[in-house]
């Protein structure tokens, strides 16, 4: 809680681990029992705030369940938004979990592999149910869906590009990728 206080009022590149013991009522000493470097402080920090992008995410894609393509245009969209929340409402926050993604923290890794399997999972239960015809297999698709949404889910590029494009046109996006993996042979009536 402390750390994250701080975050907020200096920011993630002025945060020193003697600020975050000070802040917790420790030792320096006694930090770096617990993690190995500020690094890892701020790679643990940045761990817990893509998890709750994860779960906005989720969230979406349960309540857009009627089909496999409102699920993954759910999720896509709900991952957006919650970054979309933190750039907007956190930037410090949102700032950190730039630098994570641009530079490669163990969390982004973590982060990244989460999402391709749950981007896998919606694809997999399309193509179980007809709904979509991966050209591959569902893994290889998502990492594909995952790379055409790149300015939806990207940490970095959704800071970057934040101001470009509203709301209406993020969703309308993630609709456009679901509906580019729908089966051809899906008759026009189970299409719409």
């Amino acid at each position: 809680m402390e750390t994250e206080r701080l975050l907020r009022v200096c920011g993630h590149r002025k945060v020193t681990v003697a600020d975050v013991a000070d802040a917790c009522g420790f030792s320096a000493a006694n930090v770096y029992r617990y993690f190995s470097s500020r690094r890892a402080i701020l790679d643990t920090l940045a761990s817990h705030y893509l998890r709750e992008t994860e779960r906005a995410a989720l969230g979406c894609a349960i309540r857009n369940s009627y089909s496999a393509r409102d699920r993954l245009s759910g999720f896509l969209t709900g991952l957006n938004t919650a970054l979309m929340i933190f750039a907007d409402c956190e930037p410090r926050v949102s700032a950190l979990l730039a630098d994570a993604t641009t530079e490669q923290w163990p969390c982004y890794t973590r982060h990244d592999a989460r999402l391709v399997r749950h981007i896998t999972k919606i694809l997999a239960a399309a193509s179980a149910s007809g709904e979509f015809k991966p050209l591959r297999d569902a893994e290889q698709e998502a990492r594909r869906v995952k790379a055409a949404a790149c300015a939806l889910v990207e940490p970095d590029v959704v800071l970057s590009c934040r101001d470009r494009y509203d709301a209406s046109t993020r969703e309308a996006v993630s609709r456009l990728i679901a509906d580019a993996l729908l089966n051809q042979s899906v008759s026009p009536s189970r299409a719409s």
